[in-house]
C-alpha cells in the first residue's frame, strides 16, 4: 500500500534499490559525485531512537556500512499504519522522540490510518502526483486538513519527505497589471481602479488625490 507507493517515489526520484529484507527496503542515489541513501522501514508500534538506529545499522548491506555518509545522508522513513487519526495524538511525543534524534539518519514518521488504507489501496505514486496537483481537492483540504482523505495523505507524504521533487506546472506569465484588474472587477472596486490609474496618468498630486478619495468617501457614508 503506503510503502509501494514510496517505494515508486524514490524510483522516480532516481533512487536504486540495493538491498531487501522483510520490513526495510535500502536504496542509494548517486549523482556525479554526491551520494544520498534512503531506507523504507515498516514498524507496527513506535521504538525507541536509539533502538531504530541500532536496527537500521545491523541489517544495513555492507557497502553503505563503508561508506562514510551513510549514517549522516540517509533519510530512514518509518511507515506506520494506526487505527485511526486520533491515535497521532496518543503518540505524538514518541514520534517527535523519533523525528528529532540527532544520532544517526534523518527520520521521518509516515503514519496513516485505515481509512486512508482503502483510499489508496489502487494508487500509485503518479496518482499520488496528479492529487496534489489537483486545485479544487486543495481547496477542500485547506477548509479541513484534520478530514481523512486522499489529499491529506498525499499532502502529507511531500510534507514528511521534502527530498521529493514536487510537480511543476508550466504556465504562461500573466502581467501583473491585468493580474490586479482581475481582482478588483472581482471585488467590484473597478471604477475606483480606473480613477486612480486616470490620477497617475495625469499627473495629479498624489496627497489632493487622496486627500478628495477620503472627502468622497465621507460624504457617502450615512448614519
Amino acid at each position: 500500500m503506503l510503502k509501494k507507493i514510496i517505494e515508486e517515489a524514490l524510483i522516480e526520484n532516481k533512487f536504486s534499490l540495493k538491498h531487501q529484507i522483510e520490513d526495510s527496503s535500502y536504496y542509494i542515489l548517486e549523482k556525479d559525485e554526491s551520494v544520498r541513501f534512503s531506507v523504507i522501514h515498516e514498524i507496527s508500534d513506535i521504538p525507541y531512537p536509539s533502538e531504530l538506529n541500532t536496527e537500521i545499522t545491523k541489517n544495513a548491506p555492507e557497502e553503505f556500512l563503508k561508506h562514510p555518509a551513510f549514517k549522516k545522508n540517509c533519510d530512514l522513513i518509518c511507515i506506520l499504519k494506526i487505527g485511526s487519526l486520533s491515535e497521532f495524538k496518543e503518540n505524538e511525543g514518541k514520534i517527535f522522540a523519533i523525528e528529532e534524534d540527532p544520532y544517526q539518519y534523518k527520520k521521518y514518521i509516515l503514519y496513516y490510518s485505515e481509512v486512508e488504507k482503502e483510499m489508496i489501496k489502487d494508487k500509485c505514486y503518479k496518482d499520488i502526483i496528479r492529487i496534489i496537483s489537483d486545485k479544487n481537492q486543495f481547496r477542500a483540504y485547506k477548509i479541513d486538513p484534520l478530514q481523512s482523505s486522499i489529499y491529506s495523505l498525499a499532502a502529507k507524504i511531500f510534507i514528511k519527505l521534502p527530498f521529493l521533487e514536487l510537480p511543476h506546472e508550466k504556465k504562461d506569465l500573466v502581467p501583473l497589471k491585468l493580474q490586479a484588474k482581475e481582482i478588483v472587477d472581482e471585488v467590484g472596486l473597478s471604477s475606483l481602479y480606473e480613477k486612480i490609474q486616470n490620477s497617475l496618468c495625469n499627473g495629479q498630486d498624489e496627497d489632493i488625490f487622496i486627500k478628495e478619495l477620503i472627502q468622497n468617501e465621507l460624504e457617502n457614508i450615512t448614519d
